[in-house]
């Protein structure tokens, strides 16, 4: 239980959830330079937008601000900068176990919740868009859809609860997640790349925000991002098989 406890504990470091979401993030960045295509995730689209109005315009507007949070996160920690390997390894298996949990589960929504689909899970983001093009924007949204609903969102809404609505940090944590999960869900609907709205992939989708939020505060971003893109690619893999 001790060695157990260490893990969480030493893993929870800013350092490990960087080097996590590393190969995911090169991917998604080396994929959309190959692709030269104007399709990148949502979440990525949502920070250069914002960003553009402040006379931010570059592809890696969105790095930057990853970068920033990261190291503003290591310093304000103090936190060594050493990783482990090994602990790293197990990180990744376990974001691995946490995506086909959730799969699972929304697999079983599926089949229980109105409107059934015949599909296991609700659509991540270019599922319809050829198999290399599909897995760079699954690590993509790994990577910025957690970045902005659940690190930038989440903090915004919890000085929102906190300063504006003064509710006790409890409370008000509870409101955030609940509502970041419900503008997560519905951020899938809006613009032109946007799915027709269905009452199954909304309530699947909210689910997974409340999923994410979970590991993202109990664990880690890191793991969080690693879990989602991998779930994304789970459910990508499952509607290419038919």
């Amino acid at each position: 239980m001790n060695a157990l406890k260490a893990y969480l504990d030493e893993t929870r470091r800013p350092i490990y959830s960087a080097v996590l979401v590393l190969p995911f993030l090169v991917t998604y960045q080396l994929g959309v330079w190959i692709l030269k295509s104007q399709t990148i995730n949502g979440g990525d689209f949502l920070i250069r937008s914002l960003l553009s109005r402040l006379s931010v315009n570059t592809a890696f507007a969105s790095v930057l601000v990853l970068l920033v949070c990261f190291v503003v996160w290591q310093v304000r920690t103090k936190a060594s900068w050493k990783v482990e390997p090994e602990k790293l390894g197990l990180m990744l298996f376990e974001s691995i176990l946490l995506a086909e949990v959730l799969f699972r589960l929304n697999g079983w929504f599926s089949m229980h919740l109105p409107q059934p689909q015949a599909i296991p899970a609700a659509a991540p983001p270019g599922a319809g868009s050829g198999g290399f093009t599909s897995f760079v924007l699954y690590c993509g949204a790994g990577i910025y859809e957690e970045l902005v609903f659940r690190v930038l969102l989440l903090s915004l809404l919890m000085l929102v609860c906190t300063k504006l609505m003064q509710m006790e940090k409890v409370q008000a944590a509870v409101w955030s997640v609940i509502v970041g999960a419900l503008l997560f869900s519905l951020f899938h609907y809006i613009g032109s790349e946007g799915e027709k709205f269905g009452l199954n992939s909304f309530l699947q989708r909210t689910f997974a925000g409340l999923y994410f939020a979970a590991l993202y505060v109990t664990r880690s971003f890191g793991v969080a991002a690693a879990a989602h893109a991998l779930y994304d690619v789970r459910v990508g893999l499952t509607l290419a098989g038919g």
